[in-house]
């Protein structure tokens, strides 16, 4: 049922793309089949280009320390987030680097940059940003993710654009639609 499903949704993301690719089209010859013109659903799904659909939650796996960790996916944030147990920013060498808790798992990381948060009537806050591995399902890419606190939170991981981007369709109404494949750290 649930395979049946999502090639359902599949296929009408899919025939939207067809339509708004025929719409957007300047001229179309007359003469020409709307097959002739684009390529067809089935090709799209034989060829495997179709996206794979993610829920509002999914789990994902964070490297390193090969956690799994509940994630909020959020088309609305920029970039990713990541709330941990503990952080400290360390200067070494001229150069910054923070080092997290995650669960109980501890690891150094090179900062890449520091953003400002802005709060409210609050002043804004510096938070640093790293590059993480991260997995969902079986996509797995490297992306900064801005450390914060997010105990206030329900969900420790929050997956900005920067990772969905190009990579995954979002249906709100599906929670928890793949499984983060494994990965083993060199």
């Amino acid at each position: 049922m649930k395979n049946s499903l999502v090639y359902i949704v599949r296929a009408l993301v899919v025939g939207l793309i067809l339509v708004s690719q025929a719409v957007a089209q300047e001229s179309i010859d007359e003469n020409q089949t709307v097959e002739e013109q684009n390529i067809t659903v089935q090709e799209l799904v034989n060829q495997e280009v179709i996206k794979p659909v993610i829920g509002a939650v999914e789990q994902v796996r964070v490297i390193p320390g090969n956690v799994i960790l509940d994630a909020r996916i959020d088309t609305g944030a920029t970039t990713s987030s990541l709330g941990v147990d503990e952080m400290e920013v360390l200067h070494e060498d001229g150069q910054d680097w923070v080092q997290i808790t995650i669960n109980g798992h501890t690891s150094k990381h090179k900062v890449v940059k520091f953003i400002k948060i802005k709060q409210h009537r609050k002043a804004s806050i510096p938070r640093p940003v790293i590059r993480l591995r991260m997995i969902l399902g079986d996509v797995s890419e490297s992306v900064d993710v801005t450390l914060a606190d997010r105990s206030n939170f329900k969900y420790k991981l929050l997956i900005g654009r920067n990772f969905l981007y190009e990579r995954f369709v979002v249906d709100v109404s599906l929670k928890y639609t793949q499984m983060p494949k494994l990965y083993e750290e060199q």
